[in-house]
């Protein structure tokens, strides 16, 4: 749901033999992560929990940690584990942070797979098991929540778009449970939300700095232990979040304001979350797009 972005630095990466901070022109599929006994990407790490000792990181008088990890992972946050004869990325949760895929990218199809593990941290408990994909980031950015029983609905700041959907008082059970833990930052965790919906008409958002809420529809995932395809399609600023092959989450006309002046959120670094909770990552694929997606058309003149 949430995550404090720290220490990003640029990366550029050869392809083609052409230095570009975007992905080849090739509209084929590309594995990013395929089952490699290797993990290469960059990532970030917070502020850890007072409960986790970290030997040499500087406390307050209090007991409490005063400054992130960035780039260092002591704990092993983010790596590769054997899971049912097959290498996959193993996210411990343990402390707040991302994994970097790519570092700007834009017009694009990503696909991955992801199940939970069994483990959560003390500092989440009695919540649901957290985490997310981050995309579109820089400034602002764009999410695709992966939140126990609620995965695909949108989480951002200071973004202003358009999403189809109407107002609810029917709140999903994981949201309701997560709420207490987040009122006090997420003012707009309440009892009548936005959903989703397809056949309404666009809620338009001015990029105010308050959480942006908008529940997925339909909820598509499956039991704890199985695998899950989730799907990013990007074209200019506008997305589409997919669970297990259902589009249950449409963004249009995205923007951000930048010293002053509105400029289209169409590309930035995509980041897979740390938050609290153990997850697992396989299959990890994406593909350059040239033109609007089917999925697209109908929303756009």
């Amino acid at each position: 749901m949430q995550c404090i972005i720290l220490f990003y630095r640029p990366i550029i990466f050869l392809c083609f033999l052409t230095l570009t901070i975007v992905s080849c022109k090739d509209n084929k599929w590309q594995a990013i992560y395929q089952g490699e006994d290797t993990l290469t990407f960059k990532h970030y790490l917070g502020i850890p929990d007072s409960s986790i000792m970290i030997e040499g990181l500087k406390k307050d008088s209090l007991g409490n940690y005063i400054q992130g990890l960035g780039y260092k992972d002591p704990l092993k946050v983010f790596s590769i584990e054997t899971l049912e004869n097959e290498n996959v990325i193993r996210i411990s949760g343990q402390i707040i942070g991302g994994l970097i895929l790519k570092d700007s990218i834009s017009d694009y199809h990503l696909k991955l797979k992801f199940k939970w593990g069994d483990l959560k941290w003390g500092w989440m408990e009695g919540r649901p098991k957290d985490g997310g994909i981050l995309y579109h980031q820089g400034k602002v950015r764009h999410e695709l929540q992966i939140h126990e029983g609620d995965v695909g609905s949108y989480w951002a700041k200071n973004v202003i778009l358009d999403i189809p959907a109407r107002f609810t008082n029917q709140i999903p059970e994981p949201i309701q449970i997560a709420r207490p833990f987040l009122q006090s930052q997420v003012s707009t965790l309440k009892d009548t939300m936005l959903i989703y919906d397809k056949d309404m008409p666009t809620h338009h958002f001015e990029g105010k700095n308050e959480w942006q809420i908008v529940i997925a529809n339909p909820y598509n995932e499956r039991p704890h232990g199985e695998w899950n395809e989730l799907e990013v399609i990007c074209w200019k600023n506008h997305a589409v979040h997919l669970i297990n092959g259902k589009i249950n989450m449409i963004l249009l006309n995205s923007y951000f304001r930048n010293n002053g002046e509105l400029k289209p959120l169409i590309s930035g670094r995509l980041t897979l979350q740390s938050e609290g909770a153990e997850l697992f990552f396989k299959d990890i694929m994406i593909r350059n797009l040239d033109k609007t997606p089917k999925v697209l058309s109908p929303f756009l003149p």
